[in-house]
């Protein structure tokens, strides 16, 4: 029975079998494959992270909208009551949309006296964008006015309560503050010296 096999086994130490040989191949591949797929989910995770930062820099970095009054226009009709009409600009400098409240605004004297008053209706500035709001009020002038010269100076004030709504979800409260300071001259009725801050 011996002499049935024809062909011998070759000595394992001569030749190394075959399933030994693509192991040791199998498992260098397998290495190779492991250390790409950590190299790449490493740059990936860098480059997300990037993303994120300039995202986070540039559109959640909430500002606080500008305002200012402009374009003023007063008639005196002579019996002690001046015309007060202006534009008020709202400059929202976010990426997202600017929601405020109703806001009452004083003109005072230098002194302090409140000699008038005007409402801003509430609204909603869209990103990136001014808005314009007409407001009109009567001022009543002091009865003591111990001014020869005819020029009134005045300030005007309010404070704007709103929010910045991000998503729609979430929300920064953003208040705004008007403050300006001008000159009436009751001469030639007209504004002088208008400066906000």
């Amino acid at each position: 029975m011996a002499s049935d096999q024809k062909y011998p086994l070759a000595p394992s130490n001569i030749m190394p079998r075959s399933d030994a040989e693509f192991a040791t191949n199998n498992f260098q591949s397998n290495n190779q494959r492991r250390k790409k797929k950590l190299r790449s989910i490493f740059l990936l995770t860098i480059f997300l992270s990037g993303i994120i930062l300039l995202f986070s820099f540039t559109f959640l970095r909430i500002k606080s909208p500008k305002i200012r009054i402009e374009n003023i226009r007063i008639t005196n009709d002579g019996d002690g009551r001046i015309n007060f009409s202006a534009q008020v600009f709202l400059r929202n400098r976010n990426f997202w949309r600017y929601n405020y409240d109703s806001t009452l605004g004083t003109i005072n004297t230098a002194e302090g006296t409140t000699i008038g008053r005007f409402v801003i209706p509430d609204g909603e500035v869209r990103r990136r964008s001014t808005k314009k709001v007409y407001v009109m009020e009567n001022i009543i002038l002091p009865s003591r006015l111990n001014n020869t010269s005819g020029i009134l100076p005045v300030t005007s004030e309010a404070k704007m309560r709103g929010k910045v709504k991000v998503f729609r979800v979430f929300r920064w409260e953003k208040n705004v503050d008007l403050s300006c300071t001008m000159s009436i001259n009751l001469t030639i009725s007209a504004i002088q010296d208008l400066d906000c801050q």
